[in-house]
C-alpha cells in the first residue's frame, strides 16, 4: 500500500488530468480549505523507496493488479492512465478496468482497487468519518485502525479549531503511513455570474445561498 503513493507523481497527474487547475493530493483526504487541515512535511515521489517497500514485503519483482474506474468525467480516466504509467517504474503493473458509471457505482465499495471522485464536505472530520472509520458503509478501502477511530472521535468533539488541527495532524499522518488511499489531486471547481449579481461567493460544493444575493439595477 505504501509503495503506490511513493510511486505517484501528483504534480504530473494534476497537469495531465486537470491542466494544473487545483492542488496536489497528500494521500490523506483532508483538503487545504478544510478549517482543521494540518500541513505535514511534503510527500515526495520516491520510486527507489517504492521498490524497496515492495521487496521488503516479498515482491522484489513488483506486483500485478487491476484498478476499476469510469470514463466520465474524462479527467478521472486521464488521472488513472497517468498514474498507471508512473507506477510501472516501480514495478507496479496495473490493468485498467473501465466500466460504465452506473456499473461502477454498483461496485465502488466492493472492488479491491478503484478510482473514486469525492465531493467536498465542509469539515475534514466529516470526510474521514464517512470514508475511513471502521465499518462505515462508504469505507471503500475497508480501512480499520482503532487508534485512528479513537483520534477521529476526539477530533469530532473538539470545537476549538486550532486544537482540532493538532489532532488532525496525527490522523493525516496515520493515513499516509497506513496507505488506504492514493490521492493525486484536489481539482479546482469553477462558476460564473453576471456582473450585476452582488453578494455571490463561490462555494466548494457549488451551493447557492439565495438569501445573500442581490441584483443591481
Amino acid at each position: 500500500r505504501q509503495a503506490i503513493p511513493y510511486a505517484t507523481d501528483c504534480q504530473a497527474v494534476l497537469q495531465v488530468a486537470h491542466r494544473g487547475l487545483g492542488w496536489i493530493g497528500e494521500h490523506h483526504h483532508v483538503s487545504p480549505i478544510h478549517p482543521e487541515y494540518a500541513k505535514l512535511p511534503a510527500f515526495q515521489r520516491d520510486v527507489a523507496k517504492a521498490k524497496k517497500l515492495l521487496a521488503d514485503a516479498g515482491y522484489p519483482n513488483g506486483i500485478d493488479t487491476e484498478i476499476a474506474c469510469k470514463p466520465e468525467p474524462a479527467w478521472e480516466l486521464l488521472a488513472v492512465q497517468a498514474m498507471v504509467e508512473q507506477w510501472k517504474e516501480a514495478g507496479i503493473r496495473v490493468k485498467i478496468n473501465t466500466m460504465p458509471s452506473t456499473q461502477f457505482w454498483d461496485v465502488w465499495t466492493k472492488v479491491p482497487f478503484g478510482f473514486t471522485g469525492w465531493t467536498h464536505r465542509p469539515l475534514g472530520t466529516m470526510v474521514l468519518g464517512l470514508a475511513y472509520r471502521t465499518g462505515v458503509p462508504w469505507n471503500e478501502a475497508k480501512y480499520s485502525n482503532k487508534d485512528f477511530d479513537s483520534l477521529l472521535t476526539t477530533a469530532e468533539g473538539t470545537l476549538d479549531v486550532a486544537k482540532r488541527r493538532e489532532i488532525m495532524a496525527k490522523l493525516e499522518a496515520l493515513l499516509q503511513d497506513d496507505g488506504p488511499i492514493v490521492q493525486p489531486l484536489w481539482r479546482s471547481v469553477f462558476t460564473f455570474m453576471d456582473k450585476r449579481v452582488q453578494g455571490f461567493k463561490m462555494h466548494p460544493t457549488q451551493y447557492i445561498f439565495g438569501n445573500q444575493l442581490g441584483i443591481t439595477a
